[in-house]
């Protein structure tokens, strides 16, 4: 289980503090409503907001500006299944069962190829909220790139690999490992 002093990067930190500070009415997440992008505006170019109504109808919901010009792709709005390989299904569907049944937060490596023809290393912190409006789950992830691992020939966008992940006890515990 991974402690929020072990999170890499200050915008890591600083978007957990937020998320910490956002109210938890009768529970242990936010409600979407109490989310204020321009509270986090410096973090939000690299974020992703995805939507689960069920895991298998994943959403994306938003892409930040930064993200979507490195990726040279916007998934706004495509079902998650849709832009990840199938190798990383199970790693995906392990990844995001426990965010939003537990909940818990988690950091996870993702590898991605880019419309842009890179391969790139990146980590993920992720954090639910709920929607009680809509009755469904939201994960927002701030995405750091960490490398450029490879270049490949084609342009569209793919979720390639989903690490494992050290989870974040939100209060209501974590997967046991």
């Amino acid at each position: 289980m991974l402690t929020v002093d072990a999170l890499h990067t200050r915008e890591s930190r600083d978007f957990f503090e937020y998320w910490q500070s956002l109210p938890k009415e009768g529970g242990l997440v936010p409600d979407r409503r109490h989310f204020d992008p321009l509270a986090i505006r410096r973090l939000m170019p690299m974020m992703v907001m995805v939507e689960y109504d069920r895991i298998e109808t994943a959403t994306f919901r938003y892409a930040g500006s930064r993200l979507t010009e490195i990726l040279g792709f916007d998934p706004t709005k495509k079902k998650y299944l849709d832009l990840l390989e199938q190798d990383a299904m199970e790693s995906f569907l392990a990844a995001s069962g426990p965010l939003i049944t537990i909940p818990c937060g988690g950091v996870f490596s993702i590898t991605l190829r880019t419309a842009t023809g890179y391969t790139k290393k990146c980590e993920a912190l992720d954090l639910p909220l709920y929607n009680e409006k809509a009755g469904t789950w939201i994960v927002l992830a701030l995405i750091s790139i960490r490398e450029t691992v490879d270049m490949h020939g084609g342009n569209e966008f793919r979720i390639v690999e989903i690490g494992e992940g050290n989870w974040i006890d939100l209060g209501a515990g974590v997967p046991a490992s």
